[in-house]
């Protein structure tokens, strides 16, 4: 699947490739060279990513495997048990993610695109969001804005939602972010798609919850998003079983300026 997506993906020719986390099934190092590799083929310097809950090796063999969406996943996974590997010598919060990209969170500015992703295991620290609040408000309204994170934001339909599913203070956050005029909230934990519609009489904003590129369980979808921002934004699915592109939102941009960026 990585091989069909690399060709996909480079047909589309992006200009910013984004990678919403569990990079790794249980956050060896060994793991993350085959992703790296098919990143590097895809041009690494246009990548940026954050980690997700699979990431982070556990610190101590008695610790349980972090609650994730489906037990199913777990059982079909070959290198992977209930308990997590015994990781000797490693502190908590340490991923190997950080031997590989340059930290767990991203702010940055491009021409048609203010982004910030940010590291949610096992949740959005304050302090880094009121970081990503800052940075929102210190860049020009004139160019959209996009929030990353890995853990849930809303509920999907026909999903069982489980202990640490979602963000705890998902509610806060999202009105948080539309205070500060984000466009598009894109998060990855469930492994399932969908899109929601939030707004009020002064604020508008999507939610889109991303598929996994090769969780194979539960019949879920296996692909990736397209975000195109020109007149509009457009967020398209890209299955790698189905051929055709499925549109899952369409909107139109507040800001005024043009743009044109994948």
């Amino acid at each position: 699947m990585l091989e069909q997506a690399e060709r996909s993906i480079g047909r589309l020719n992006p200009d910013l490739i984004l990678v919403s986390g569990d990079l790794s099934r249980a956050g060896l190092v060994e793991q993350f060279l085959p992703v790296l590799g098919f990143l590097e083929r895809l041009d690494i310097r246009r990548v940026r990513a954050i980690p997700g809950n699979r990431d982070y090796p556990a610190t101590r063999p008695t610790m349980p495997r972090p609650v994730d969406s489906d037990l199913q996943y777990f059982l079909a996974a070959p290198d992977t048990t209930e308990v997590e590997h015994e990781a000797q010598g490693v502190s908590m919060g340490w991923t190997p993610f950080t031997e590989f990209f340059p930290g767990v969170d991203v702010y940055e500015r491009f021409p048609e695109l203010t982004l910030v992703a940010l590291d949610s295991e096992p949740r959005i620290p304050e302090e880094s969001f009121e970081q990503a609040l800052a940075y929102y408000r210190g860049s020009s309204p004139a160019v959209p804005r996009l929030f990353c994170t890995h853990r849930s934001l809303l509920p999907v339909p026909g999903k069982r939602l489980k202990e640490g599913d979602l963000l705890p203070n998902a509610g806060e956050l999202l009105a948080r972010l539309m205070e500060v005029d984000v466009e598009i909230a894109v998060c990855a934990h469930l492994h399932r798609v969908n899109v929601w519609r939030l707004g009020d009489a002064s604020h508008n904003m999507a939610v889109v919850n991303a598929p996994s590129l090769l969780d194979a369980t539960g019949g879920k979808v296996n692909g990736f998003l397209t975000i195109d921002i020109g007149h509009d934004v457009t967020v398209t699915l890209h299955d790698l079983d189905d051929e055709r592109p499925r549109e899952l939102l369409r909107q139109r941009r507040r800001n005024r300026r043009p743009a044109k960026a994948r």
